[in-house]
């Protein structure tokens, strides 16, 4: 337990250190040059692997997946290099390379459960119980069976978990454990059901027809056979596999005495073996010879004994051969050469203590009982010893399969509650992660608080400008009509009463002289009167209110054109509707508007290349329209990004209740147009 804490708290300070790098750094945990070289050295394994595929010998196999598996320990040991390890660990177990394929399946599992990757961690420990039965270790089969099998359990994979418990059973089976064999089986059955594996189902049905014939409940066995056949008549290429059927049914009538259907579906299976099976083929004929031997039809007898017994011995079937030789035996033993008999037995019998296969060691013991009658008794109690002593060794086996499935089950709930831990854990860093997070966006959002209220303030300030701007513009209208009207009035009451006086003093002057210098005298008295029309005119003009105080907006709206034009050095033209009372209107949107054509002649100064803009304010129907326009390159404005420029046209219109258009194309100018309900 010391152990697990110290490993725990370890995590625990890695998590942590990890949030807070996830948090400053934006998750860069690769540089670039470790980046590159994974994806060179991926690219290299890939090489290896589809080489290893591609080639046909076992010897040039190895030297790839050596190649593959020494590049795969360079790159980061991440999915990418678990799922190589996958391929590389499955290789060397087909070429046979045992010591690799532990290195490298050991190397799966380590960094499969580091990685948290229960599926090839799953397959990890299938690989390790398919080396071991592979090497007829059955208990390491069977344990690594089964821990592949909870893990397939705990991620919700029925089919490989069925695959698993159906492996499990052949083993118990195998040992003479038919009882927890038959529990495994209909377990695997109840997987593959649901999910229509008819192969698979095919494969259960006909293991439960093997146990039951070893248990020697015949009927049933023939009732799961015809269970096995219904599901493999729904499979593909069933003929392959029909042999093995119809020949366990063979065996089946055989042990019910029944030879004639015995001999039928022997003949069937024979019917539906691929030539190229000889071992079957050697299988099948020397059953259906047997039964021909039991029903006492010699018809092709001792010669198909003898031909399984030939293909039996080119294909090295140890186990085959040891059947061939006490089917010989018996045939002999029955037609009374009692040498030839035993010498079969006793050669069956040697063969079978040499490869450790004492079922049919029994075999030929009891059968060397009832042959050798001078060693008859001898032979008895090698048999008695010899199935006593098996007898105890399948009870120990029983027990160890049943401590492993115990220790597993123990395992897996102590895995389980190192897991709940390990969630414990996740939970709380994830927790203090979001926490730290938390914080961050607490941070963030007081700063963009405090920049929305600076903004605010800012737009304040812009106000109060704009209204001294206005005030200012007001005070100097008014000092304007002021100093008009004086000028004026001094124009009609001074100068022009002091020139009406003197006019009429010239007039009323009686002057002598010829008619030249008399029409010259009349002639300047008319030109004074016409001074005086003109004077008082001009006095006229200055007093009406033409430039009135409704018209200092738009002279501020044309003095911000003039000063941003001057820049550039484009015309303008700013067109003012008549029917606008600019003094009525809001001072919000006044400003608003203002700040829109700033915007909008920026734009045109730092984009546009322009020649000419046209400003234009008119209403209708209570709508408040301004209209920008540029002969500019204009944009397109589904390509473009919006600028902060352009989203703020947006933005300002949106604050005050209008809405703002941009009309643009390349080499078509701009339209910038902004509308308010008043």
């Amino acid at each position: 337990m010391k152990f697990h804490q110290l490993k725990y708290k370890s995590l625990l300070f890695i998590l942590f250190f990890n949030a807070l790098h996830l948090l400053f750094s934006g998750c860069d945990f690769k540089t670039k040059n470790n980046r590159n070289t994974s994806i060179i050295d991926s690219d290299s394994i890939s090489m290896w692997l589809n080489k290893y595929k591609k080639a046909t010998q076992d010897s040039t196999k190895k030297i790839y997946l050596t190649k593959a598996y020494l590049e795969n320990e360079k790159i980061i040991k991440d999915s990418l290099s678990n799922r190589n390890l996958l391929q590389i660990a499955d290789g060397f177990y087909r070429v046979k390379e045992d010591s690799l394929f532990k290195k490298a399946n050991y190397k799966l599992q380590s960094l499969s459960y580091k990685i948290q990757d229960s599926n090839a961690l799953a397959e990890s420990q299938w690989n390790y119980a398919a080396f071991y039965v592979k090497k007829e270790q059955f208990d390491s089969g069977y344990f690594y069976y089964n821990k592949a099998n909870k893990l397939y359990e705990a991620i919700g994979n029925d089919y490989s978990s069925g695959k698993m418990l159906y492996n499990m059973a052949f083993i118990e089976g195998r040992l003479k454990n038919y009882t927890g064999s038959e529990v495994l089986t209909f377990k695997a059955i109840s997987k593959f059901k649901p999910l229509k594996k008819y192969l698979r189902l095919y494969y259960a049905y006909n293991h439960l027809g093997l146990l039951y014939y070893g248990l020697e409940e015949y009927d049933k066995a023939l009732y799961y056979y015809e269970e096995a056949l219904n599901y493999l008549d729904q499979v593909k290429n069933k003929n392959t596999r029909e042999n093995n059927l119809f020949n366990n049914i063979g065996l089946v009538y055989q042990k019910l005495g029944n030879h004639e259907k015995a001999k039928a579906n022997f003949k069937n299976a024979l019917k539906s073996l691929n030539p190229k099976n000889k071992e079957s083929e050697a299988r099948i004929i020397s059953n259906l010879g047997y039964s021909k031997l039991l029903s006492r039809d010699t018809t092709n007898l001792p010669q198909e004994f003898y031909r399984a017994l030939s293909i039996r011995d080119s294909l090295n079937d140890k186990a085959g051969i040891i059947s061939s030789k006490l089917h010989l035996g018996e045939y002999y033993a029955k037609f009374n050469d009692t040498t030839k008999a035993i010498v079969y037995v006793n050669e069956a019998k040697d063969l079978a203590e040499a490869t450790n296969i004492n079922v049919s060691v029994l075999k030929a013991y009891k059968l060397l009982s009832e042959i050798d009658k001078m060693n008859a008794g001898t032979h008895l109690k090698s048999y008695i010893s010899l199935k006593d002593s098996l007898e105890i060794e399948e009870r120990k086996t029983r027990n160890k399969f049943t401590r492993i499935r115990f220790e597993t089950d123990e395992y897996v709930e102590e895995t389980e509650r190192l897991s709940l831990q390990k969630i414990w854990i996740s939970i709380i860093a994830t927790t203090f992660i979001l926490i730290l997070l938390l914080l961050y966006f607490i941070k963030q959002q007081r700063a963009k608080n405090k920049e929305l209220q600076f903004e605010a303030e800012q737009q304040k300030y812009n106000e109060e400008i704009y209204e001294l701007i206005l005030k200012q513009q007001a005070v100097l209208e008014e000092g304007r009509l002021q100093e008009r009207h004086r000028i004026s009035e001094e124009l009609h009451d001074g100068v022009l009463s002091k020139l009406f006086g003197t006019r009429m003093g010239i007039g009323f002057l009686n002057l002598e002289g010829d008619s030249l210098t008399l029409n010259k005298h009349q002639s300047y008295i008319e030109e004074l009167q016409g001074i005086e029309k003109e004077i008082r005119v001009i006095s006229h003009e200055l007093k009406n209110e033409i430039l009135s105080s409704k018209l200092s907006y738009i002279k501020i709206i044309e003095s911000l054109v003039l000063e941003q034009s001057k820049i550039v050095g484009y015309t303008y033209e700013v067109d003012n509707d008549e029917a606008i009372s600019w003094e009525e209107i809001d001072e919000k949107i006044k400003m608003n508007f203002y700040r829109i054509t700033q915007e909008a002649l920026l734009n045109i100064n730092k984009y546009a290349e322009a020649s000419k803009v046209y400003l234009n304010f008119k209403i209708k129907e209570n709508v408040l329209q301004l209209s920008i326009k540029d002969n500019g390159k204009g944009f397109d404005i589904n390509k473009t990004r919006k600028g902060i420029g352009l989203s703020n046209i947006h933005s300002r219109m949106k604050k005050i209740g209008g809405n703002a258009s941009i009309n643009s194309s390349i080499n078509s100018g701009t339209n910038i147009i902004a509308s308010i309900a008043i």
